[in-house]
């Protein structure tokens, strides 16, 4: 019985947040009310306040499952591997680019002015705490970098990469942008010439 009442909080849960999201395609959050949620998902108020607090937390929600499946995306080329060479790694095998393409309309969606939440801010900050939590970069002896900056410094790096690639429209591949990636964790620089 506990199963059978599991699925079905799963699938209503599943029905409003995919009625949500149509809506949101269409208005801003805040034009959306509650009851065209329901009446979207063919439930009812109460089934929506069983599964959600509010619309701010159905938002949250939502947002947060997007963020684990990217922060999931990520792991993906080092799933198997306990120490990553950047030098060694294959373009091929990072699967997060593809996935942000393949979900375009969403991102385009998350990144615009329907929702009042900086999702740009939300996407760095995921990704600074996976790096955070499970990556320990190894650095040329004698540095004196605070590993913590540059978690940060990658982490933002990474989302204001993929934040313009979105913005422009996926304008190159995502094996281009996977090869890019690679190339941007393992180049460094001496300094620069100030350009006349």
């Amino acid at each position: 019985m506990e199963d059978y009442l599991d699925k079905r909080v799963q699938r209503s849960k599943a029905a409003i947040k995919e009625a949500f999201l149509t809506l949101l395609y269409k208005k801003p959050f805040e034009q959306i009310t509650i009851s065209e949620i329901v009446k979207k998902a063919d439930y009812n108020r109460g089934t929506f306040y069983a599964n959600f607090k509010t619309k701010d937390s159905l938002l949250d929600e939502f947002i947060q499952n997007v963020l684990d499946e990217m922060v999931h995306q990520i792991r993906v080329p080092y799933e198997s591997i306990k120490k990553v060479n950047f030098h060694k790694m294959n373009a091929e095998d990072i699967t997060l680019f593809h996935y942000f393409k393949e979900n375009a309309k969403l991102f385009r969606l998350l990144l615009s002015d329907h929702i009042r939440v900086d999702f740009r801010y939300q996407m760095a900050k995921a990704i600074e705490e996976l790096f955070i939590a499970e990556y320990d970069y190894t650095l040329k002896e004698g540095t004196i970098l605070d590993q913590k900056w540059l978690y940060i410094y990658r982490a933002h790096g990474v989302a204001g990469l993929i934040i313009r690639w979105i913005e422009e429209d996926f304008s190159e591949e995502p094996e281009y942008m996977s090869k890019q990636i690679i190339e941007l964790m393992v180049t460094s620089t001496e300094g620069f010439y100030v350009k006349d």
